[in-house]
């Protein structure tokens, strides 16, 4: 293959990977091997990290990329987490009929929510470089799976079928509300480079490892309550600068 192809593709070929990786999670949760799928919804959030980094990088931001990653995004990010809410809730046997609608309604919010969102976010024609406006889909749906894997970790005395609805809900909400939150990207600022680097690495190492599910969920709660505080600007708007959409765009 043409080198230069290659290097235009490789964006693309991790985006692939966070598809492939996000069915792979619907099947698992299909299983009932929750816990597996719970953790391959995390290793979608690091590839799409990782797809976004490689195409700044590399300097092969394209508009198919984009496309390309909001497929990604909406099965690992929003398929992939109603499959987990509803196959548990269903492993769990909620008994009433009523319940059963709440959480068919609940597991189908998700993907609705983050196709809109995802939709808006490639419609837009102004995008502020630094901030977000709502929570990214990524960071939804790894707090989702991160979640669960916190109450089994911590062997906490509450079924997850009865905590997963609620939490698809506020995940759902948190999508397509007007939070500004801060984009996880370099800083003029050494410091917090280093912070943000140094905090990346060691939430990837312990997804590989698959250890302290709790403390990643924890961190996506700090980022969900500090950043609206953050990203505070003395006129409340953004910068209204339009920057290129990369592979992984909301990333």
């Amino acid at each position: 293959m043409n080198p230069s192809r290659l290097r235009s593709a490789a964006p693309s070929i991790v985006t692939a990977g966070n598809l492939v990786v996000g069915l792979v999670s619907i099947a698992l949760s299909a299983l009932g091997h929750f816990e597996g799928a719970a953790w391959a919804i995390v290793y979608c959030g690091i590839l799409d990290k990782a797809d976004g980094t490689l195409a700044r990088a590399l300097k092969v931001q394209s508009t198919f990329g984009m496309e390309m990653d909001s497929f990604a995004d909406y099965t690992s990010f929003g398929l992939a987490p109603a499959a987990l809410a509803w196959f548990v809730c269903a492993g769990h046997g909620v008994p009433a009929f009523p319940l059963w609608l709440w959480v068919a309604g609940c597991a189908a919010l998700v993907p609705v929510m983050a196709a809109i969102r995802l939709a808006r976010f490639n419609a837009i024609s102004h995008e502020d470089p630094t901030y977000f406006s709502g929570v990214p889909t990524t960071m939804v749906a790894g707090m989702f799976a991160t979640l669960y894997l916190s109450l089994v970790d911590l062997k906490i005395p509450v079924d997850p079928a009865w905590v997963l609805p609620s939490a698809a809900v506020a995940g759902s909400a948190l999508m397509v509300c007007g939070l500004r939150v801060p984009k996880l990207k370099g800083r003029p600022q050494r410091w917090k480079n280093v912070l943000l680097v140094g905090t990346l690495l060691a939430l990837t190492v312990f997804a590989v490892l698959q250890v302290f599910p709790e403390v990643m969920f924890g961190l996506g709660c700090v980022y969900v309550v500090i950043g609206p505080f953050l990203s505070r600007h003395p006129d409340g708007q953004g910068s209204g600068v339009r920057v290129s959409s990369p592979p992984g765009g909301e990333a």
